[in-house]
């Protein structure tokens, strides 16, 4: 297990950007709860909205006043390779588990648990299923255990159900994107609704400054002046990436020069991603207003944030999801989206607000080619969006919902 470095970041940054209300509640939770001892453990530090997300939320939890610490597991690639066949099979798709897997599983939770050695803490927080097993092997002692999923479990394949609910039975709190992906029966009691959140001023989303643009748009490959679409997310059968491309095919000959950015990133626990990301670059071919692009093109946070502003349309048209932060990233922007009408999607799109849902490739089409002709339904849409993420799914939001939960237990 490693620690993970964490930088630091000022609660008071954020006070122009919420409610002096929402940050008085803060003050007073963090201060009823403060010098509690806090561990988050995961498993990548980078590459995905979870590692993402704890960036911030790990320096503002001990900016508030509390003591928190972030580790990561370790394992081989075989174990990674299984966890995401866990993550797949968990949102529905046909696997069972074997013996094997079953062994790999335990053999690298243990070794984990062997190499644990940071101390004691109030609460432990252990996101999603590559480290759930480790209360089986490491003594937490009195610390309250809290398994945040960020995926949908409400339709899980059995198989690989059953084997992760047999760890669950020692948490004492179990927080989902929403309450109904946790599926019935689970070995939790109590189950909690915490939705994820953006960090308004990362570079991923705060304003960019005009040299900041133009660079980023060199490497995008974008020329401004024709109309670009795109979508952001790691490369995943389930965000149907291929879909996204069909789409633009539909389009191109109506809008002239259309360009469309398909942007991801590749992490340490999604070996997947890389066969996603070869079949992509095939089935694009010879295209090159397809862009197909990772941060192993040098495309970090500050490029996804300058692809997200210059877009006409924002997609994620995923088959399953678990929440798609890049939906409240891109209407925080005031960019119009289109998302699928699946798992968190519509918790930040409301249809004919400030986005569209879709449920089919046909909708899908239809729906980019009307915002992408009318410009000030798109504005519009914008305006609202923005005004969404701001109530609902900023990080200050996201920090005070955990001290609830901590207060609470």
């Amino acid at each position: 297990m490693k620690r993970v470095e964490i930088g630091r970041k000022n609660l008071a940054d954020y006070e122009e950007l919420i409610s002096s209300e929402k940050v008085r509640e803060i003050e007073s939770l963090a201060g009823a709860l403060k010098g509690a001892k806090v561990l988050h453990i995961s498993a990548t530090a980078y590459g995905g909205g979870v590692a993402e997300i704890l960036h911030t939320l790990v320096p503002l939890m001990n900016d508030a006043g509390l003591v928190v610490d972030w580790v990561i597991i370790e394992g081989p690639s075989e174990f990674f390779e299984l966890t995401k066949r866990m993550h797949n099979a968990l949102q529905g798709k046909e696997d069972t588990v074997t013996d094997e897997d079953r062994g790999l599983f335990s053999t690298v939770t243990r070794a984990n648990a062997d190499d644990y050695s940071f101390g004691e803490y109030d609460y432990v927080v252990i996101h999603d299923p590559q480290p759930v097993a480790l209360p089986e092997f490491v003594d937490f002692g009195k610390a309250k255990l809290i398994w945040r999923c960020h995926i949908d479990t409400s339709s899980p394949n059995e198989s690989f159900w059953t084997f992760l609910n047999s760890f669950l039975g020692k948490y004492a709190a179990g927080v989902f994107t929403l309450s109904d992906y946790a599926r019935a029966g689970i070995a939790v009691d109590r189950i909690v609704n915490i939705p994820p959140s953006i960090d308004p001023l990362s570079n991923k989303n705060r304003d960019l400054t005009e040299k900041e643009m133009q660079t980023a748009l060199k490497k995008l490959q974008v020329d401004r002046s024709k109309p670009v679409i795109s979508q952001v997310s790691r490369f995943d059968p389930w965000k149907d990436p291929m879909g996204v491309v069909d789409v633009y095919r539909a389009l191109k000959d109506e809008f002239f020069g259309l360009q469309l950015l398909m942007v991801g990133s590749m992490a340490s626990d999604d070996p997947e991603g890389w066969k996603i990301y070869d079949d992509l670059l095939r089935y694009v071919g010879m295209d090159y207003n397809v862009k197909v692009l990772s941060n192993f093109h040098g495309i970090g946070e500050v490029e996804v944030n300058a692809a997200q502003r210059i877009s006409d349309v924002v997609l994620q048209k995923s088959i399953r999801e678990g929440f798609a932060l890049t939906m409240s990233e891109a209407m925080w922007k005031k960019t119009p989206v289109i998302g699928g009408n699946v798992g968190g999607i519509p918790l930040q799109v409301k249809h004919g607000v400030n986005g569209y849902l879709v449920n089919d490739i046909d909708e899908t089409i239809d729906y980019t080619a009307k915002l992408l002709r009318d410009r000030d339904l798109s504005r519009q849409f914008g305006e609202q969006g923005r005004g969404i993420v701001k109530e609902h799914f900023l990080t200050t939001r996201h920090l005070l919902d955990y001290l609830k939960l901590f207060k609470v237990l």
